[in-house]
């Protein structure tokens, strides 16, 4: 509603403006009527500054880390080869599965139930097993994944059904790759951190570039991506949220993920 409110005062703000702007084009036609070429000349300055002052500009989205860092405990982001399950990797830009994740590999959420995205590459594996648990191994949501037929990002939302993640505490998700019939030891993983925290009451969740800008410099990972997500898939061809999803990706070194599509 904060949003509505001033857009229709800008909105408001622009007609008055307008409504000034043609009495000063009367008043200068009135002054230089006999002089055409300094007629011209005044409503062209004129309009050209008009244009400059409507014109709005675009939250820029750069990610701004937290302190936060992964618990000690942790045994790392992936296995030593997240491998492709035997796929040519030559229809592929990405050779491994990787998780959308800044260099420390955890993310701060203010959702109960945050949504995940990983890059999947070209695979001959068909299913995953996505897995999300507490600091103390208690699990709070296990599921078998379809895996795309091309290479892309692809989000897992955790459903309703799970518990709602606690503020100030620490989950680990995993993403195990099933290459063959069933689960081996050594099947290739990778896994990611999650942190709640308490959302800033001051902000509008309307999904905007706006929301995404606020989100990615208040250090909240999960969020700001998903909502740029979700405004990438409702507006395809909106250039401003395309270099949105570049920007907050380059912020993080993720730049060869960056022009990868969202496949699911």
């Amino acid at each position: 509603m904060v949003f509505d409110l001033l857009a229709r005062g800008s909105y408001l703000s622009q007609i008055v403006f307008a409504t000034q702007g043609i009495n000063l084009v009367m008043n200068i036609k009135n002054k230089y009527f006999c002089q055409p070429s300094l007629l011209g000349s005044a409503l062209l300055i004129y309009l050209s500054s008009m244009l400059l002052i409507v014109t709005p500009t675009l939250a820029q989205v750069t990610f701004n880390p937290p302190k936060e860092q992964a618990p000690k405990s942790s045994s790392g982001g992936a296995s030593r080869d997240v491998s492709t399950c035997g796929a040519d990797l030559t229809a592929t830009t990405k050779a491994s599965v990787t998780p959308l994740l800044p260099k420390n590999n955890i993310g701060l959420t203010i959702a109960e139930r945050p949504t995940v995205l990983i890059y999947i590459p070209q695979t001959n594996a068909k299913t995953a097993l996505f897995s999300l648990q507490d600091e103390q191994n208690k699990q709070y949501y296990q599921t078998i994944l379809p895996l795309p037929k091309k290479p892309g990002v692809m989000e897992v939302k955790i459903p309703h059904s799970v518990a709602a993640l606690k503020t100030g505490k620490n989950y680990q998700w995993s993403l195990v790759m099933i290459c063959t019939e069933e689960l081996e030891p050594d099947s290739p993983w990778i896994s990611g951190w999650i942190r709640r925290v308490e959302a800033n009451s001051s902000l509008n969740h309307q999904p905007t570039l706006e929301l995404v800008s606020q989100l990615a410099k208040m250090g909240i990972w999960y969020d700001s991506l998903s909502t740029l997500a979700q405004l990438k898939r409702s507006q395809p061809n909106n250039s401003a949220v395309a270099t949105s999803w570049q920007e907050l990706l380059n912020s993080v070194e993720l730049n060869a993920i960056a022009n990868e599509p969202l496949i699911n």
